[in-house]
């Protein structure tokens, strides 16, 4: 079917278009063509790879496609509609980007450009059959509210592109090691989790060195062990490990490491509190009678960092746990108002929550 065709076809589907999320796309074998797709979410991996299949569905079509893109904060949203409505010329399609589209998320922006949301909403009532529109909002969520939001849910095909929940994670790095021709057992899946944590780019970034070792060899987890880096959010349970083991050189040694690989020190203390709160969170669910996979449900948790907090809460008191979070938050306070200074604080932010185990043991 000719580019020519496609306005038909869009017009049989119109009424079926949902919004569906990025994984479920790239999922897909085939896919029937629109003329608007709608990107929003902030996991930039998604988008890109979203945008790489619909391009690859127009080289399908015309291999040799225009392709221009517009940056919505510099540029006006009907500079981008002029140009996909102008037939291209040395080719039978085009593509047009449409990046950060703010206009369509509640956020005020001070700039001096205007968006002629009328003229946008005109083109996706009739869009041309000549182009493909592709807007990119890389935020959280939309304002379901605005007219232009509710004008293209009735045409345009959207794609969720935000961040897995941490649940999730182990689903998305097998559907990623499969696309790199990587045979990983449920152990490697596991320790990439605990390693990267719910980073795509990060876990990507380790796919790549399994694939460039293995190729398409199966691997065991002694061997990802000896490849796959330690990340800074992994990094905070060992740290919490030797705390609750109270072994302060280590715990500083290891916090050195992260220093070393430029890791901010309010973020580290962010991710020591927040593996606290999983362990308290878990200890207190327990207590109900909750079992692993209902905690990972309830917390929207990874099954394996529920897993690693139950271990943990059995050598901590509720007071202890609830006491250790408290200073984290007066560190943190000491830090962000320059009462201390940041790397000085968490060093001493580990001597005393392991001084006060010490006392209690």
């Amino acid at each position: 079917m000719s580019f020519l065709g496609v306005r038909n076809t869009i017009k049989m589907h119109r009424k079926v278009l949902k919004s569906m999320h990025a994984q479920e796309f790239l999922k897909k074998r085939s896919h029937s063509m629109v003329p608007i797709y709608v990107l929003y979410g902030e996991e930039s991996y998604f988008i890109q790879e979203v945008k790489k299949q619909i391009e690859s569905m127009i080289e399908h079509k015309d291999s040799d496609f225009d392709r221009n893109t517009y940056d919505m904060e510099t540029m006006p949203i009907q500079e981008a509609l002029h140009d996909a409505e102008t037939f291209p010329f040395f080719s039978e399609h085009k593509l047009v980007e449409v990046h950060r589209a703010y206009f369509l998320t509640g956020q005020k922006l001070k700039t001096d450009i205007e968006h002629d949301l009328e003229s946008l909403e005109e083109y996706v009532n009739q869009p041309v059959d000549f182009s493909t529109l592709i807007i990119i909002a890389p935020y959280e969520k939309l304002d379901q509210r605005k007219k232009i939001v509710k004008t293209l849910k009735q045409s345009a095909e959207f794609i969720d592109c935000s961040s897995p929940k941490a649940y999730e994670m182990g689903q998305v790095i097998q559907n990623m090691s499969i696309e790199k021709g990587l045979q990983l057992n449920d152990d490697v899946v596991e320790l990439l989790t605990e390693r990267v944590g719910e980073h795509i780019e990060a876990t990507m970034q380790e796919l790549e060195k399994l694939s460039l070792y293995f190729k398409d060899q199966p691997i065991t987890v002694e061997e990802a062990k000896q490849i796959v880096s330690i990340h800074a959010e992994s990094n905070t349970f060992h740290i919490v490990d030797y705390i609750v083991e109270q072994k302060i050189g280590e715990s500083i040694k290891l916090m050195k490491e992260l220093k070393k690989q430029n890791e901010e020190p309010i973020g580290l203390l962010a991710l020591i509190s927040s593996q606290l709160r999983l362990i308290l969170q878990v200890k207190l669910l327990k207590s109900k009678g909750f079992q692993q996979q209902q905690m990972a449900k309830q917390l929207q948790s990874h099954p394996y960092a529920v897993k690693m907090a139950m271990k943990r809460e059995k050598r901590f008191s509720e007071q202890a746990l609830k006491d250790m979070i408290k200073e984290a938050a007066l560190t943190d306070e000491k830090m962000k108002t320059g009462k201390q200074e940041q790397w000085l604080a968490l060093e001493l932010f580990l001597h005393r929550v392991i001084q006060r185990i010490k006392q209690a043991s």
